[in-house]
């Protein structure tokens, strides 16, 4: 936008760095690097502290597919893997990307979920960028397929890996700071602030939630402050399709300058 790269949509196998297990962490079908208003980078892929985070992803720990665990969030030998583009379009107001992704395993090409992604970046309004997401899961294997967030912590789902040079992070939700880790907080927004290193100044990014979407507002967020963020749903609850089911996820992420007040995240959620 204006020459500045808003983000990159991996489609292809992305390798680590050499001194990783190639086999076990490569992956596909996310986005990175995501960056802010002024072209600096604000996530993070191959992450020391966690090598399996990435950018904006979306993924479970605890899936299973009959008897078998399809943990995408670590890649335990099992990914999304990209299928075909359905649609890519740009106008002046904004850019448009929807593709078909299935998760494998490693070692079975059958496809056992069918993700359909639809990404929206609008075009900056005054010191803030929106994102907007649809994910649609439908199984295309003829086992049940469950899917369920992490054993004691519930995390899995839609997240945004933040770039840890911008620590320390704050993060506020519909009743204020959490200055701790949580795993469970009930609120239909989380927003993300930092003081840029670059310029000094506040900035952040909030996701919200849509009100379509099941268990809404969800009770689950990953607030962590090493440096990631996002909803987590169904937590530690199961969540069962039989084959030919489907369940859709929306969210909204906005980029901004400024902190969470200043930004106008409280007014920019209730117009969402």
């Amino acid at each position: 936008e204006d020459g500045r790269p808003v983000l990159t949509y991996n489609y292809g196998r992305m390798d680590p760095p050499e001194d990783l297990d190639a086999e076990k962490y490569w992956r596909s079908s996310y986005i990175y690097p995501v960056y802010d208003l002024a072209g600096e980078n604000i996530s993070e892929d191959f992450p020391s502290d966690h090598y399996h985070h990435r950018g904006i992803f979306w993924s479970w720990p605890e899936c299973r597919v009959g008897d078998r665990k399809m943990d995408t969030w670590t890649l335990g030998g099992v990914r999304q893997v990209f299928e075909k583009w359905l649609y890519q379009e740009a106008d002046a107001d904004a850019a448009k990307l929807v593709v078909q992704n299935v998760w494998q395993f490693d070692d079975d090409p059958e496809p056992k979920v069918r993700e359909i992604v639809s990404i929206t970046v609008h075009k900056s309004g005054e010191g803030s960028r929106v994102i907007d997401f649809a994910l649609r899961f439908e199984t295309v294997t003829k086992e049940t397929v469950t899917f369920k967030g992490a054993v004691g912590k519930g995390y899995g789902g839609f997240k945004f890996r933040l770039n840890a040079e911008n620590k320390p992070f704050d993060f506020f939700t519909d009743d204020g700071l959490h200055e701790n880790d949580t795993f469970v907080t009930t609120t239909p927004w989380v927003d993300a602030a930092w003081t840029s290193e670059e310029s000094g100044n506040r900035q952040g990014v909030a996701i919200f939630q849509h009100s379509s979407n099941p268990g809404y507002p969800h009770d689950g967020w990953m607030l962590r402050h090493y440096g990631i963020v996002g909803p987590a749903w169904p937590l530690e609850e199961e969540y069962t399709l039989v084959p030919g089911d489907s369940f859709g996820l929306e969210y909204r992420v906005v980029i901004h300058n400024g902190d969470t007040e200043s930004a106008g995240i409280a007014g920019a959620f209730d117009r969402y």
